[in-house]
């Protein structure tokens, strides 16, 4: 009995002790004191009205990030006043001087849009544009904001459901940056 009792002893004290030492080093280990900035982006708080009239970058409407497409992503610029341009691009640009320098941009329709307020409190976007030379109306239902990254770009938009001649889609209206 007593050999059993000394066997424990030896065996089980270095055991509990190798134990608290193992958990004192992780806990302590995991707390270096520094702080890591998180890679994810952040859904902008700005109004949707505000983030398409104050920006003059390219906005895309897709699928989602990841659709591809034979003949290529829609694109969109706003002006203050109004305007608007249609573009067809093969792939995302951090901005309309990029695509406008790499040659990526083909307009297909010229118009003018307007932003208004439905009565489910969602922002509707709505594009009166001649798309090579036939009257056509866009409308955005502009949903929820997003922000995402995808191959090194990182997107800021909003959930869409876009109807064109009683057809709708639902996908992303979003703008890319570096």
């Amino acid at each position: 009995m007593k050999r059993m009792k000394k066997l424990y002893l030896m065996i089980g004290l270095p055991l509990v002790c190798l134990c608290l030492l193992l958990a004192g080093c992780a806990k302590t280990g995991t707390d270096s004191g520094t702080t890591i900035k998180s890679s994810v982006p952040r859904v902008s708080k700005v109004s949707a009205r505000k983030q398409i009239r104050n920006n003059g970058g390219l906005w895309y409407f897709a699928k989602d990030l990841k659709c591809k497409s034979n003949s290529g992503i829609e694109a969109f610029t706003f002006t203050k006043n109004g305007k608007v341009t249609a573009y067809n691009v093969k792939k995302y640009y951090a901005s309309y001087a990029a695509a406008k320098k790499a040659k990526g941009l083909s307009s297909f329709g010229k118009g003018t849009y307007k932003l208004t307020t439905n009565k489910q409190k969602q922002t509707v976007l709505t594009l009166k544009m001649k798309l090579s030379g036939i009257p056509a109306t866009y409308s955005f239902k502009l949903k929820k904001g997003l922000a995402k990254k995808y191959k090194g770009l990182t997107f800021h938009g909003f959930n869409a459901a876009r109807t064109v001649d009683s057809d709708t889609v639902n996908g992303i209206l979003v703008q890319a940056k570096k």
